[in-house]
């Protein structure tokens, strides 16, 4: 983490309300030379709603787990069956010609998909020899012939999220744009992990801003910091180190024993209305995947002894 100083600082206090300008600003960050990390935290200090945070963090983990992707993007996993690795049935086969491959299937949840300039796509290759999938994972153009993409409803928390459905029907893909490795373990899996990192920061982060402007408990507001922080380090260790998921559990437990604090309840007393009723719809975010997190913690935990 850079600056922590800056979080507080008056060089950019504009407050952002949309996701124009939320992309706009970290890029911009991005572009004088900070970490992805970095930049979402200070662009998350400085939006009035929980969706804006996310959209930030959302984008820092994606660049973080492939450093040159060109955003916006969309991670694409999800299908009608559900993200385990036996649910992917969008397939990648290697194309007639011999030269690269070609795509089909759907993704039924793409976070960000009708925003994308990039999908990063996970299929199925075949199976290993345990009878489980092999998975890639391809990186493609959002404009790609055969891609189309059907914009999702507004779901009930985070409206200014989008979310699409997206359909590959017989799409060319490169040799060069499959993605080294494994396609569940070293991007979906660890993604899962990543995300939450970027996530729980810029939440952090977007907390610290509403404190500073409603002129919080300094008490309240070094506890958010220590959170950053916490989650820089772990951004900087390997997914699958079990330490990270027993610490990051740690985190998550005190960001909720923060909310319910009484400082906590005075910050809100000095904030606009609608933003109060926008974090009481929108903090049900930070609940989603809570029995994966919570299986993950197990499995660590128990991995070290604890």
């Amino acid at each position: 983490m850079g600056d922590l100083a800056g979080l507080f600082g008056a060089e950019d206090q504009a407050l952002r309300s949309s996701l124009e300008p939320v992309w706009e600003s970290y890029q911009g960050v991005r572009a004088s030379g900070a970490a992805p990390f970095d930049a979402a935290v200070r662009v998350a200090s400085s939006v009035d709603r929980l969706g804006l945070a996310f959209a930030a963090g959302y984008s820092a983990a994606l660049e973080h787990l492939i450093p040159d992707v060109i955003l916006p993007c969309a991670l694409c996993v999800t299908e009608a069956e559900g993200n385990h690795p036996r649910s992917i049935k969008a397939g990648l086969k290697a194309s007639d010609s011999g030269s690269g491959y070609t795509l089909d299937g759907a993704k039924t949840f793409v976070t960000f998909g009708s925003m994308a300039k990039t999908l990063i796509v996970a299929a199925r290759v075949g199976e290993q020899s345990d009878g489980k999938p092999e998975l890639a994972v391809v990186r493609i153009p959002a404009d790609r012939e055969g891609v189309s993409m059907n914009e999702l409803p507004p779901i009930s928390f985070v409206p200014e999220i989008p979310h699409a459905r997206v359909e590959f029907r017989d799409v060319s893909v490169d040799a060069g744009e499959r993605m080294n490795g494994d396609g569940y373990l070293d991007y979906v899996k660890p993604f899962r992990t990543v995300e939450d990192i970027h996530v729980f920061a810029t939440a952090s982060a977007y907390l610290l801003g509403l404190a500073k402007r409603c002129a919080g408990p300094a008490e309240w507001m070094s506890e958010l910091c220590a959170t950053i922080v916490t989650l820089d380090r772990l951004r900087a260790a390997p997914a699958s180190d079990p330490g990270v998921h027993v610490a990051l559990h740690g985190v998550t437990q005190n960001l909720s024993r923060l909310f319910s604090t009484e400082a906590f309840a005075k910050v809100w007393d000095k904030a606009p209305v609608e933003e109060r009723a926008r974090w009481e719809r929108d903090r049900k975010l930070l609940q989603v995947a809570n029995t994966a997190r919570e299986a993950r913690f197990r499995k660590a935990a128990s991995q070290l002894g604890l």
